[in-house]
């Protein structure tokens, strides 16, 4: 791939290409990567450069009117993360998007897993759910996410234990109730410890057929007079340079509120903008609202580690770690008129931690050097059994804690009123800002609740520790329930077959537009609770598989 700085092609200059992509994140890539080495020509419009740029990053701000803020008695809303990705929660809501090569995939910890079979389904109890494609017909383009993303078997329930090498010991829950679940994360072919980069993985491939042109923020589409048909797209830098882009397709790549933005903001031929007919672009919008269920005052012989931390695949070439957590069952969800979502185990680690210590002498980040040798020197017992549990039982290690947390992701009810707008401020390149009115609803917090005290009594009743539930849960206060988003952002731009309540179609293609295409969360028809990552990837490489059939390769 040739990388070019739109900064530096001469003014006035318009580039005809078979394939236009914006933005260069994991869906922008993997289309690329599925065109690398074709008779496609592809261009990718990346906003930003190979490094984070400061100034560029304002380009995310948003009119917030929505959640998540602060409800009556309960703390700032937070988004989890803990060591070195600290900084995200710091981010304000909806702004923790990245324009770099790479996109979403420069700071994501790499937490992948698929959907749920119920997740494509029409649920009675949950309005405009049911996905217009079946769970079974995207399995084989889940498969291909999973190579692209270097995972193992895309297994995620209870089937996962006889592949593990050590497998967490069945407590006994009851089905009927508790369901386990599995997450697995994406690592870098060159590190194992190093979460996917997919400027790095992908951005350097052998192909001639593929540009990328950085520091090229699209801030218009142009459609024919009946904004029937793509004609161009605008381009723009910061210190106003210009391109104009002629292609044959284009996709939307840019994300769940970028994606809607653009189509609001191209309103040359429609006031009301592309693809916007039955006012539903923007709308539906949806994250993964994040809590926390409750808190372990302590942990006796590990016993909350031991069932609910890492653990290592049997005879695969490349070691791939799980982590064990606990969701809804299907028939409590049915029963109850309940949302999907699932918990894990989250710790923050003590400043004495002999493992986190040795990580930070390891990677010379240690801001007492001194302190890290005592904390290793204390804990040989702890080291000399991290490391068994690590070498031989294939499993993580146990740390020292301030915290232990059951944390909580759920997906969302599908909601015509939580929705990205434009707002009547405008960023420096003259393109209005994002709106964001994201809600939360009653059924996301009785559903996180339930969530809560289903595992809290299954705990003591097979003898594991209870936790103290968050105090908004054990005073059945839902009023003062306190949720962060996750920085995915879903469903504003929704798949279906009627143009009346979704964007695109069953191809990704916007309705009544032709040429244009959108991929990314944006699409999702419901969000699940799962992190998106994977599914992004599969829905991407069946877009680029449609693609190739429209331009005859």
């Amino acid at each position: 791939m040739k990388i070019r700085d739109i900064r530096t092609l001469p003014a006035g200059t318009v580039v005809d290409t078979d394939l236009a992509l914006i933005g260069s994140g994991p869906s922008g890539m993997t289309i690329a990567r599925e065109f690398a080495g074709s008779h496609t020509d592809v261009l990718i419009l990346e906003s930003g450069g190979i490094e984070l740029d400061p100034a560029i990053q304002k380009l995310n701000a948003v009119e917030n009117i929505g959640e998540p803020g602060l409800r009556k008695n309960s703390p700032p809303p937070h988004r989890g993360y803990t060591g070195e990705y600290e900084w995200l929660n710091d981010i304000q809501a909806f702004e923790l998007r990245n324009r770099i090569l790479g996109g979403s995939s420069h700071t994501w910890v790499g937490k992948c897993a698929a959907f749920d079979e119920m997740d494509y389904a029409c649920r009675p109890w949950i309005p405009q759910s049911g996905w217009p494609i079946s769970g079974k017909e995207l399995a084989p383009y889940v498969d291909r996410a999973g190579n692209i993303l270097n995972l193992g078997p895309n297994i995620y329930d209870e089937r996962l234990r006889k592949f593990l090498h050590s497998p967490p010991e069945d407590s006994k829950f009851d089905p009927a109730l508790l369901r386990p679940f599995f997450w697995q994360f994406s690592y870098s072919r060159g590190s194992a410890k190093q979460p996917m980069r997919f400027a790095a993985e992908y951005g350097h491939l052998d192909a001639p057929n593929v540009q990328i042109l950085t520091y090229a923020t699209v801030t218009e589409i142009r459609t024919d007079d009946m904004a029937g048909h793509i004609i161009s797209l605008e381009a723009r830098s910061a210190d106003g340079s210009r391109v104009i882009v002629r292609p044959r397709l284009l996709v939307l790549c840019a994300g769940g509120i970028e994606n809607a933005r653009l189509l609001l903001a191209s309103d040359r031929q429609n006031p009301q903008g592309i693809g916007n007919g039955h006012d539903v672009v923007g709308r539906y919008l949806a994250d993964h609202p994040r809590t926390v269920l409750g808190y372990f005052p302590e942990d006796p012989a590990g016993m909350i580690q031991e069932r609910f931390g890492f653990y290592g695949l049997v005879g695969s070439e490349k070691l791939h770690y799980y982590l064990h957590g606990l969701a809804l069952s299907p028939r409590l969800q049915e029963e109850e008129g309940l949302l999907n979502c699932a918990a894990f185990v989250a710790k923050t680690h003590a400043q004495d931690d002999p493992w986190s210590a040795l990580r930070r002498l390891a990677h010379r980040s240690s801001k007492s050097a001194l302190n890290d040798i005592m904390a290793i020197a204390s804990s040989p017992g702890m080291l000399t059994r991290g490391a068994y549990s690590r070498l031989v039982k294939k499993r993580g290690v146990l740390h020292k804690f301030d915290q232990m947390r059951i944390e909580c992701m759920s997906e969302q009810r599908p909601d015509p009123d939580s929705r990205v707008s434009l707002s009547a401020k405008r960023d420096k390149l003259g393109v209005r800002q994002a709106r964001v009115d994201w809600r939360i609803s009653a059924q996301e917090i009785a559903s996180a609740a339930r969530l809560a005290r289903t595992i809290s009594s299954e705990f003591a009743r097979i003898g594991l520790p209870r936790p103290n539930l968050a105090d908004w849960i054990a005073a059945d206060a839902p009023e003062n329930a306190n949720f962060s988003d996750m920085a995915h952002p879903a469903g504003t731009t929704r798949m279906g077959r009627s143009p009346e309540t979704s964007v695109v179609d069953e191809n990704a293609k916007v309705h009544g537009v032709e040429g244009l295409y959108i991929a990314g969360s944006s699409v999702f028809p419901t969000p699940g609770h799962a992190n998106p990552t994977l599914m992004v990837v599969a829905l991407a490489v069946r877009l680029a598989d449609h693609l190739k059939s429209r331009l005859g390769q």
